[in-house]
């Protein structure tokens, strides 16, 4: 039965009360006719009021879309057919539909008719303009009596003004050159002054001032990355306890210019070397477009912005280019506070296949950086290098068809140096975040190779094992439906600008603890209703690999996870990701009531992930034949693990001892309604899940070990 199939109901019941007319003016005996409408009246009886209020109030409180194991439910309750409760919630979608649609209809009316008006005003504007230009000149009556020439010029002078205002709103005020390693010793040509730059309104020779100085900055920066990027560099020593390189500061003050920490700060360097499955030049176009620089590293840039693109180089060129960009970058856990950076990135091509990208904040070491968001980006970025002797054939074209990506890669040489305030960062993390594991280099690189790979796997038809007979469109969505659910889980367990969740007031709020709120009307891919995110961060010591191990298992699941107590996940499809364990998408079933869970894990040396959410299964069938992901309903969960400063995942070969950061994020339904309240009963339950589940996860640990 389709969802227009309640009109029918309301026309046969209409001939249902016709028949009756036509029985009661016949007083003999019922025709062959009469008893085929008596059969009619008796299949399209109405239902009574109780059940139809309990149907009601069912769709409106808990779902829409109620499975198999529901319905069956509702039918008991109400004495009705599961056959009658499924056309009853077809129907009643359809009505539900079509009352939004009248809603869109008349916004979309008065929106037009707005239009409308505008329209006509603009109209009388423009010729009333018109009446006013002088016939000669074509300019405006009062501008005649200033010469064309002159006009133009302060017009020009008005728009370099707003430019050099903007640029100096960006740098938080007059720009400090570095006076720290960014000045390179050993070569004249590299060495800047620490005079500030001195930015006015003087017309165009103050902004090409300025633009020639950026420059200077930003390639002085490049050669000092390029000199930390070189393999036998002296600035790099192996740290014996934990196997990660880590920057020489005593030959690197030999070297460098004032390489002493800014007083109050605290300055992480790292460096990570390994192979992309990207072209050279498609990486570089990806890190100087800014929304393709937020798309791939979407797990740690939540949101950026470029207020200045400067390019010195031909007309579309990358080589050559500038821009001015502000960012946040994110720590997946709550104990984590978001940092904004401001910098510089300069892109230059070295030789045929071999480019960097650089970044840098335009600020000198020593003054107050809480005047850039309480952190400076020092040199860092990317050395790349096409790898094998094929490069030269990959054109400028090749860009735009992913699969040309994974025939050419490229090795990348990731450099990443922070000074920051750390007093706002949780003790718990304050040494992970110093030694460059957080934020440093291994997670960026990791980031970037497993963007590619997600790639690669979506334009490589045969590499998935499962879910047979699903189309390739199938198997794409059920990725891009992974990918939304861990973004909407990081950006849930972290404070990021662009995720729109709010505090909310909590009685004897625990420091440890992110509690926040979103209200959500009619958004695809959204609740209607007040969602809840509760996240914490707890150290275990057991390594990263262990924490892994235990999570994604399904052997383990029902010691701690309340979706299967007392019963028991299966996997029933898996989408392979890397060619390797632990990197896939998978589909999940809870035994008992047959509920599907989606579910993405992956786990490399920069951390692990475990994300969940229960999916329709309806939902679920559609998205399987190829139909739009954005519009099945998440509300992810799930576990983010980092390894501990000095016994990370990648301590010599021992992957069993050490300790780990485990973050744990859920998130609620607390109620369909958008002007709900959250009660303070509802947020110590929240409190109490997390405590349990932490506390199963631990006896879980020791009964394992």
């Amino acid at each position: 039965m389709s969802d227009g199939e309640g009109d029918n109901d309301i026309l046969n019941l209409s001939s249902m009360e016709r028949a009756k007319d036509d029985e009661s003016d016949n007083s003999g005996s019922m025709s062959c006719d009469d008893e085929h409408v008596g059969r009619r009246i008796k299949r399209f009886q109405r239902h009574t009021t109780q059940q139809t209020q309990e149907l009601e109030t069912f769709f409106k409180e808990c779902t829409p879309r109620p499975n198999k194991n529901q319905r069956s439910e509702l039918a008991q309750r109400v004495n009705l057919e599961d056959r009658q409760i499924k056309y009853w919630f077809q129907n009643r979608r359809t009505q539900e539909r079509m009352h939004r649609d009248s809603h869109d209809n008349v916004t979309l009316r008065q929106e037009h008719e707005r239009l409308l008006r505008d329209q006509e005003q603009l109209k009388e504007a423009r010729e009333a303009r018109v009446r006013n230009l002088c016939n000669i000149c074509n300019m405006p009556t009062y501008f005649c009596e200033i010469g064309i020439e002159v006009q133009q010029l302060k017009v020009e002078n008005a728009k370099l003004k707003q430019e050099i205002d903007q640029l100096n709103r960006i740098l938080c005020g007059p720009i400090q050159l570095p006076a720290g390693p960014s000045a390179v010793q050993p070569s004249s040509s590299s060495m800047i002054s620490n005079a500030p730059l001195e930015l006015d309104s003087g017309g165009g020779s103050s902004m090409m001032n300025l633009t020639s100085k950026l420059l200077d900055l930003a390639k002085a920066a490049m050669k000092e990355l390029v000199m930390l990027g070189q393999s036998d560099s002296p600035f790099w020593r192996i740290n014996p306890g934990s196997n990660r390189e880590t920057l020489n500061y005593e030959e690197y003050k030999s070297v460098f210019n004032n390489g002493i920490k800014p007083p109050g700060c605290v300055i992480e360097s790292s460096r990570d070397t390994g192979s992309v499955l990207m072209t050279s030049l498609a990486l570089v176009k990806t890190l100087m477009d800014l929304n393709k620089w937020v798309d791939v590293f979407a797990p740690i840039v939540h949101v950026a912005t470029s207020r200045k693109v400067i390019s010195t180089g031909p007309s579309g060129a990358r080589n050559d280019s500038l821009q001015l960009i502000k960012a946040e970058f994110i720590v997946p856990s709550p104990l984590v506070p978001k940092r904004e950076v401001k910098f510089l990135r300069y892109c230059k091509l070295l030789q045929k296949g071999v480019w960097v990208v650089v970044d840098v904040t335009p600020t000198n070491r020593n003054r107050n950086l809480l005047s850039y968001g309480g952190s400076a980006r020092l040199p860092s970025g990317l050395i790349i290098k096409d790898m094998g002797n094929d490069y030269s054939m990959v054109t400028s074209e090749s860009y735009f068809n992913p699969i040309s990506w994974f025939t050419f890669g490229c090795m990348v040489t990731w450099i990443e140096q922070m000074a920051y305030d750390e007093s706002h960062i949780h003790q718990l993390y304050q040494p992970l975040i110093g030694s460059g594991i957080g934020l440093g280099a291994k997670r960026w690189l990791k980031t970037l190779q497993r963007h590619c790979q997600i790639l690669s796997t979506l334009w490589n038809l045969n590499m998935t094992q499962g879910f047979s007979g699903m189309s390739a469109k199938g198997r794409a969505e059920i990725v891009k439906l992974a990918q939304r659910m861990t973004l909407n889980y990081h950006l849930g367990i972290s404070d990021s600008s662009v995720s729109k969740w709010e505090s909310i007031q909590v009685e004897n709020e625990r420091q440890n603890m992110r509690l926040v709120i979103r209200k959500k009307v009619n958004e695809p891919g959204e609740l209607t209703g007040v969602v809840l995110s509760a996240a914490t961060s707890v150290r275990f010591p057991v390594s990263q690999q262990k924490m892994f191990h235990f999570l994604s298992n399904q052997n383990f699941r029902n010691q701690w996870d309340i979706l299967a107590h007392d019963t028991s996940m299966e996997e029933k499809d898996r989408i392979q990701i890397a060619n390797r364990h632990g990197n896939y998408v998978s589909l999940l079933q809870i035994v008992e009531n047959g509920m599907l869970v989606l579910q993405e894990i992956w786990n490399d040396t920069s951390g692990a992930l475990v994300v969940y959410a229960p999916v329709d299964d309806n939902s679920m069938e559609e998205v399987m034949m190829g139909g739009d992901s954005d519009f099945v309903h998440l509300l992810p969960s799930g576990f983010s693990i980092l390894p501990d400063r000095e016994t990370g995942s990648d301590r010599g070969k021992d992957k069993t001892s050490g300790a780990c950061l485990l973050t744990l994020g859920f998130q609620f339904l607390v109620s369909s309604k958008p002007t709900s309240e959250v009660t303070q009963s509802f947020v110590k339950m929240v409190e109490g899940l997390l405590d349990c589940t932490i506390g199963n996860i631990k006896s879980g640990l020791q009964r394992e070990t």
